[in-house]
């Protein structure tokens, strides 16, 4: 194919570069079709145990690419069709000749590399950041015929060499399958099954603020009030506050107490987590079988329970946050997410808070007739605000970095927190911004 797309192929040097601008664009956007189809395809996969498997897959291809195992290579054993060139018109057998090699999955491969690619943007589960990731492949398939140009050397010699020369590839090719697992290991998505250090999961009513701590002492709710040391309750996690109320998951279930004294007013057991409080409200997640979720509203003085909302295995329902009747929560299921806020009661059908089908909207929180959340898109985290009845929406604080994000939210008295989290390290800590 490469020496049809010479000046002598082509009839001449003006045809020649047309020829070779639409192969390039037919390259790229083949690559960019099949990466969306296949973030559209791995949308309702579970992404951590996805991208655990492309993980795993990247070690199994460099240890092949290495030598050290035997493996065949899937693959099509063919080229783009001959007599296109005969029977279609420059325009059509340029293009079409890029596409065919852009989607990759239709012609000759000799490496596993490309597979790796695809599995990856399958696990990523949204077909814009899909495609995005396979659009290097195809500018990479492109280059091959457009670099050799400028130096006046045939596209087939240059082709040619690179056989030749492939056990010098085959290290680099090793090397960039190893930093492939390493950067997938090392995601946010995986990371959050890792252990957390520092402070985080913030709670908030008004000047009181309570924090999820690992330390050297252990996991524990740690809760902070002007002019009143901090009272610590051991094993907890996932900490909720109304005034002197304090509500918090543990390995039992969920426990509610009076924060000051201690004294247990409702303990609810199973497998339960991120409750939130309004009392005699209470509201948290419950761990189902097959790996479901269901968020459940309780009142824990009549025991009357209503179910809010269900996902199932690879939806999150993350963390809700309940106040003066009213209950908000995020559902996210791959790179497809919406911040939700209904009655508690009931009595009317949830609304739409925010959503993308691009990036993160999570772990929402209210107070003062506020709501905050954060929304992740690509390497950029940013803490948002707007009123429950409407109207514009705030950025209070922007981060940028894949080894830096936002996560959990609290709306104090004046000030919004949130969780700032390396999920390189799993550090995390807990960052504050005025909100009025």
């Amino acid at each position: 194919m490469v020496e049809t797309l010479t000046p002598a192929g082509c009839g001449s040097r003006q045809r020649h570069r047309i020829a070779v601008a639409l192969f390039t664009a037919g390259s790229v956007l083949g690559a960019a079709a099949l990466g969306a189809v296949l973030g559209l395809a791995g949308s309702p996969l579970d992404r951590q145990w996805a991208l655990s498997v492309v993980a795993a897959l990247a070690l199994v291809a460099a240890a092949r690419e290495a030598g050290l195992v035997r493996i065949p290579l899937p693959q099509l054993r063919r080229q783009v069709p001959e007599h296109w060139r005969r029977e279609w018109p420059l325009a059509g057998w340029s293009f079409g000749y890029g596409v065919g090699l852009g989607v990759g999955v239709l012609t000759h491969q000799v490496v596993w590399t490309f597979w790796v690619m695809a599995a990856g943007a399958l696990a990523l589960g949204d077909p814009l950041v899909a495609a995005a990731c396979l659009v290097p492949f195809g500018l990479g398939r492109a280059l091959m015929v457009v670099l050799p140009t400028p130096s006046g050397e045939d596209a087939a010699t240059a082709v040619g060499r690179m056989v030749e020369r492939r056990r010098w590839l085959r290290p680099a090719n090793v090397a960039g399958l190893l930093v492939a697992a390493g950067l997938i290991a090392a995601s946010p998505a995986l990371g959050q099954s890792a252990t957390t250090q520092g402070e985080y999961d913030p709670a908030a009513s008004g000047r009181i603020l309570a924090v999820s701590v690992s330390d050297a002492v252990g996991a524990a709710v740690v809760v902070r009030a002007p002019s009143v040391a901090p009272v610590r309750y051991d094993g907890g996690r996932a900490p909720a506050l109304e005034g002197e109320l304090l509500a918090y998951a543990d390995d039992a279930g969920v426990r509610v107490v009076r924060w000051r004294t201690g004294e247990e007013l409702a303990r609810l057991p199973g497998t339960l987590t991120k409750p939130a409080i309004d009392y005699p409200l209470v509201a948290y997640v419950r761990i189902v079988a097959g790996g479901g979720q269901r968020l459940e509203l309780r009142n824990v003085v009549n025991g009357a329970i209503r179910v809010v909302a269900q996902a199932g295995r690879g939806s999150d329902l993350g963390r809700p946050a309940l106040r003066n009747g009213q209950i908000a929560w995020h559902v996210a299921a791959g790179r497809r997410s919406q911040i939700r806020l209904a009655p508690a009661n009931g009595s009317r059908p949830s609304r739409l808070i925010a959503e993308s089908v691009t990036g993160l909207q999570v772990n929402p929180s209210l107070a003062h007739g506020r709501i905050a959340w954060v929304e992740q898109a690509g390497s950029i985290s940013a803490l948002r605000l707007r009123a429950i009845r409407g109207g514009p929406v705030r950025t209070l604080t922007t981060l940028r970095g894949p080894n830096r994000i936002l996560w959990t939210t609290a709306l104090g008295l004046r000030t919004a927190y949130v969780t700032r989290w390396n999920p390189i390290n799993g550090r995390a800590e807990i960052v504050s911004r005025p909100w009025r």
